[in-house]
Parts: structure tokens; C-alpha cells; sequence
């Protein structure tokens, strides 16, 4: 299972309007979407910046459950968005199965 694939399955299943939102604060910043394709972990650190503390942690609970219905960790998986070293052992965990 490629773990950018699968971020980008749950980026694309959030509503248009939530992603809408987030990928205008992020060209307010100077970011493309396609950096946070290449580093998913950003998503938490722009909505935490931009829509705050509890919204970044309502994206972290919809991948947990994402993952959640795809038979992943929920643990790693709650990690995986949060910082670099949580996305690589997210990727580990999924290049494991």
C-alpha cells in the first residue's frame, strides 16, 4: 500500500469546501497543494496555523478514522500527519504489510 496514494485518497474524499479553504490559506502562505502531497504532514502544521488548534486535530480524527476503515493502525496513523518523523513510520508501517 503506497502511503501517498493513500493520503491523497483522504485528502480528495474531505468536502470541496474544506479543501477549498485550506489550499487558499496555503497559497496565502506561498504553498501548493502539490507540497503537501510530497510532505502530507504539512496539512496539520497549515490548518493548525490558519483554522486553529481544533480543526487540525478534527483532520487528524478523520484520517485516524480513514485508516480506520482501510484495517491500518489507528495509533500510527494518528502520528502520521503530525510531524516528518510520524509520516516516515506511517510509510514503514504500510511498506510492512
Amino acid at each position: 500500500m503506497d502511503a501517498v496514494e493513500l493520503f491523497r485518497e483522504f485528502y480528495l474524499s474531505l468536502g470541496m469546501s474544506l479543501r477549498a479553504l485550506i489550499e487558499y490559506k496555503m497559497r496565502k502562505r506561498g504553498a501548493t497543494v502539490s507540497d503537501l502531497f510530497e510532505r502530507p504532514y504539512l496539512l496539520y502544521f497549515y490548518v493548525a496555523q490558519d483554522l486553529g488548534p481544533h480543526n487540525a486535530e478534527l483532520i487528524i480524527n478523520l484520517f485516524v478514522e480513514f485508516a480506520r476503515r482501510r484495517k491500518i493502525d489507528t495509533k500510527i496513523a494518528g502520528e502520521a500527519l503530525r510531524s516528518p518523523e510520524g509520516w516516515r513510520r506511517f510509510v514503514q508501517y504500510l511498506e510492512s504489510l
